[in-house]
Order: structure tokens, then sequence, then C-alpha cells
């Protein structure tokens, strides 16, 4: 009965301090994360960077256009002499030049050099998007870990407590024998012992909890001493083949698929170093006006306006194989590339394979800690109706109770792993997201 009481205690007493609490969802974890989080706003503006330099211009596919304009004034003393012997002098003589222009230029072959950089802008722009999709995914993985860490940490306090119940009422049951004479002093302080070491045990947990708290509010960007409660269970519910997974990781492991981009960058510099030895044509037009007007002199006006055109070709013929040698150096840093690539499809292989296996060997363990768990407190509740009964003595019963809080602690972190795998599988695979 008294027991009951004080299950019922603790249990109201967590219901209102649950109610004094926001409920935190894990969804609503990631959510406010993927939101508020430094790092992903940091690779959305440089992915907003790179789409805002993957422009025509940029890639030296549109013409330039610019207006000129110059106007000049003098207050001239002037003296003059003519062949045909005319002198004129004229002080204080005002010269007045106006001219103004509209220029155009547009490259209109630079041996494809233009059409190489465009398709290097637009792989750097996928090469920034998928960067913010990694540093999400990364997110995601550790708000998902550090979420969960917290209902293990949650989880092993309950069993403490009730733990702690259970101890507590053997304790009284000892000290009434101990009184009575019907057990030793030893038994009495084995009892009072072990009940100290729950109760560090317990405060050792809450250190671990304040801990988890913190790193999930950091991830949410969240102050230090915000206060929230998360779920009670861990749900695993991702059940993967692996020829599925082999199937999908290929093209959308993040990996993986930035080092493609990055093959598609390099592979568009070595069209851009050869576009050198290729010759490069220019077309040149403008709209002049000119306007000089001077108080001293032959001419007193001259103005002109008119259009002209051209047309402008280079070709470099010769630079000491300074070209050459740079595309040589960018086709081995495209090899190099292609190597990591190799290499990213290897340990993406070698990963997934590792964490599939390690996923299922998860599960059996925690189906065998389950039923560890439920025959440890089946024996831990006979020990005590010996104990109760004098029929066994203290020590089987606290060996039993070590017994049931190790099977305790064993099944909580067994699912606690089982979650961690299934979140390393799913990162893996890419599809954490998409």
């Amino acid at each position: 009965m008294t027991r009951n009481i004080r299950v019922l205690i603790l249990i109201l007493v967590a219901t209102q301090l649950i109610q004094s609490q926001t409920l935190l969802s894990v969804d609503e974890a990631l959510k406010t994360a993927l939101e508020k989080n430094y790092g992903v706003l940091m690779a959305k503006n440089t992915e907003q960077i790179s789409q805002t330099q993957n422009n025509l211009g940029n890639a030296g596919l549109s013409p330039t256009v610019s207006l000129n304009a110059a106007y000049n004034f003098a207050n001239l003393n002037s003296h003059q002499e003519f062949n045909s012997g005319v002198v004129q002098d004229k002080e204080g003589a005002i010269t007045k030049n106006v001219a103004a222009s509209i220029n155009a230029n547009w490259t209109v072959f630079d041996g494809l050099k233009m059409f190489a950089i465009k398709k290097r802008l637009e792989a750097n722009q996928q090469s920034a998007n998928l960067a913010l999709k990694q540093q999400m995914e990364n997110l995601i993985y550790q708000t998902i870990v550090a979420y969960n860490n917290i209902i293990k940490v949650k989880s092993l306090i309950k069993s403490a407590e009730q733990n702690l119940i259970l101890v507590e009422e053997r304790n009284n049951l000892a000290k009434v024998k101990y009184n009575i004479g019907s057990d030793s002093k030893m038994d009495y302080l084995l009892a009072q012992s072990n009940e100290r070491k729950i109760r560090s045990e317990l405060s050792q947990l809450q250190i671990q909890l304040l801990n988890a708290k913190t790193a999930l509010n950091l991830l949410m960007t969240k102050s230090a001493d915000n206060n929230f409660e998360t779920s009670d269970s861990i749900v695993v519910n991702f059940n993967p083949s692996i020829e599925d997974l082999k199937k999908t990781a290929p093209n959308s492991n993040k990996s993986i698929l930035l080092s493609k981009q990055n093959e598609i960058q390099f592979e568009q510099s070595i069209k851009e170093a050869q576009a050198a030895t290729l010759p490069q044509i220019q077309i040149n037009t403008a709209y002049n006006f000119t306007r000089n007007q001077s108080q001293a002199g032959i001419v007193f006006l001259n103005r002109q306006a008119g259009l002209n055109a051209g047309l402008s070709a280079s070709w470099l013929i010769f630079n000491g194989n300074k070209n050459a040698k740079l595309v040589q150096e960018r086709k081995l840093l495209f090899l190099n590339q292609q190597y990591n690539t190799a290499q990213a499809n290897l340990q993406m292989d070698a990963w997934l394979y590792l964490q599939y296996e390690v996923f299922l060997l998860n599960k059996k363990s925690l189906a065998y800690e389950y039923e560890s768990l439920q025959m440890a407190k089946e024996v831990l509740e006979i020990s005590l109706k010996r104990y109760q009964l004098g029929k066994t003595n203290f020590i089987e019963t606290l060996d039993m109770q070590n017994v049931y809080e190790a099977a305790q602690s064993r099944y909580i972190n067994a699912l606690y792993n089982l979650k961690v795998g299934e979140t390393d599988l799913m990162k893996t695979a890419g599809i954490l997201i998409k």
C-alpha cells in the first residue's frame, strides 16, 4: 500500500513538472534547428551567393555597354601668327569642348571559354546547394541523436527512481528485522549504503540530463536555460533492405554528389584553359558626339556626331607553353577529383554494409536485453517475497536488485544504440533529407 502511494505521488509530481514545461516533439526540435541554426543560415547565404554569381554576365556571354561624357572649359590668352602674315591676339578667349559616346562591345567567340565558365558557375551553384543540404543533414542527425539521448537519460532516471522506491521499502524491512534481531547490523548497513549509491547515481544522471538538454538547446540556437520536456519513448520504425539502400545511396549521398559536382567544375576549368589557344573575335560599336567651340583660331565651331562599328580579332600564337602547362595541371586536378569520387563511393559502400549489419545486430541485442529485463524483474520480485518471508538473506536480494538495475540500463542503452544506428544508416544512404 505504501509503495502504491509513493508511486502515485511521483506520478503526480512528474505530471505537474511536465505541465509547467513546454512539450517539445522531435519534429518541432528539427524545425527550430533548421530555421535558426547559424551553420545552416551561413550555408544558405553561401548558396545564395553562388546563385547570384551564376549569370550570363559573369560567364562573358553578354555584351558590355558603357556611356561616356566629358566637358572641358578654358579661358586663355591667345597669340597666333598665320602663314598669311596675319597676327591675331585674343585675351580671355573662351574654349568649350563637349564629348559624349555610347560604346558596346561583344565577344562573339573566345574559344568557347564563355560556355565553359557558364557550366562551371552552374556546377558551383549545385555544389553550394548540396553543401547546404549536407549541413542540414548533419544538423538533422545531431538533433535526432541529441533528442533521443535526452529520452535515454530520462528513462535511466525513471528506472533509478523506481528502484529507489523498492530499495526504501527493503531498507524499512531490513530495519525492522534488525530491530527485532532477525537480521544482522551488516545487512542493515548494506541496505543504507545501497540506497545512498542509487541516490548518488540519480545525481549523476541529473547532470547528464542537464548536459543533454544544453546540447539540444545549442543545436536549436536556444538559451542554455531554456526548459522543455521531450517524449518518453524512443521510436525505431526503419526496416530497410540492403539492396534498396545500395540503389538509393549513390544518387542521394551528399558527399558523393558534391564530389561529382567538383568533377564538373574541374572539367570545365580545363576547357577554359584550352580556349586560350583559339582565336578571339569581338564586335565593337559606338555612337559618338563631339562639339568644340573656340573664340580663337581658324575654326570657331566643330561639331561631329555619328555611329561607328568594327570587328576585332586576336590569336595567341605562343606564350612559352604557359597555357599548355596550365591545361596539363588542370587535367591532373580533374583526375585527382575522379579518384576522390571513386574513394567516396568505396567508403560509402563500406559504411553502408557495416552500418546495416550493426543495425541488425543491435535489433537482436535489443530483443535479448528485453527478455533479460523481464526475467530479471521476475527474479527480483521472487527474491523480495522470499526475503519478506525470511527464506533468503539480504545479500541475495541485493544481488538480484543489482542484476535488475543492470538489465534496465542495458535495455535502455540498447534501444538508444538502435536509434543511433538507424539514424547513421539513413544519413549514409542520403535519405535524412531529400
